[in-house]
């Protein structure tokens, strides 16, 4: 069973930095490790709190860029629908004292692209994420499609997402498995990242794949 990678350690997480800066950190780690291969591009970088209003300019940038490279129009919806989800869901859940630690990296790799983020989160929640986005890995594309439909008929939802339908809905456009790992910034509160790759075909090469 493909499982979440997950990490509890403190290596590369500067915690006695104030919350601003655990975002530029964060995003500038990946953003060495993903640029070390010469081939890789950046497309999108941003670090601190996302605001609504400024979810269109960053969708309008990338959608300009995959028109550039001359991507299908398939692959290029199917990123701007998980960037969205991804924009949304800081907007939306990475508030309060660690809200302006977010980062957002998007990086082209050969025909298809990389998306990392990261955000503060209360330990409980990190935890919680982490165990289904082990489930959502090793979910066959059938089965997350079925689970995920019985999860919009669900009347318990909420209009922040409160049931997983975000995490379930990038789960079945990208290519799997979702990395995911979480940091401890304290008894209380977490640092999580996501980092996730689109492709042509989201199923096509996914070791969940059916």
């Amino acid at each position: 069973m493909m499982q979440a990678a997950v990490s509890n350690g403190r290596t590369g997480l500067n915690l006695s930095a104030p919350p601003p800066e655990l975002g530029l950190d964060r995003l500038q780690g990946t953003k060495d490790r993903l640029l070390a291969d010469p081939a890789v591009a950046l497309v999108l970088e941003h670090a601190g709190t996302v605001e609504a209003a400024s979810i269109p300019g960053m969708l309008a940038q990338v959608e300009a860029y995959c028109r550039s490279c001359g991507d299908p129009v398939a692959l290029r919806k199917r990123l701007v629908q998980v960037l969205l989800e991804s924009l949304d869901n800081l907007c939306r859940h990475a508030k309060g004292v660690f809200g302006d630690s977010s980062f957002v990296l998007l990086v082209r790799c050969g025909d298809g692209y990389r998306l990392c983020t990261g955000n503060a989160v209360p330990a409980a929640t990190g935890v919680l994420l982490l165990h289904r986005l082990g489930i959502l890995n090793s979910m066959g594309h059938e089965d997350l499609r079925e689970h995920y439909l019985k999860l919009l008929s669900n009347a318990g939802r909420t209009v922040n997402g409160g049931a997983g339908l975000g995490l379930m809905s990038m789960a079945r456009k990208v290519v799997r498995p979702i990395l995911g790992t979480v940091q401890s910034l304290g008894p209380f509160t977490s640092y999580l990242t996501f980092e996730m790759r689109l492709g042509a075909d989201p199923d096509q090469d996914g070791p969940a794949a059916a």
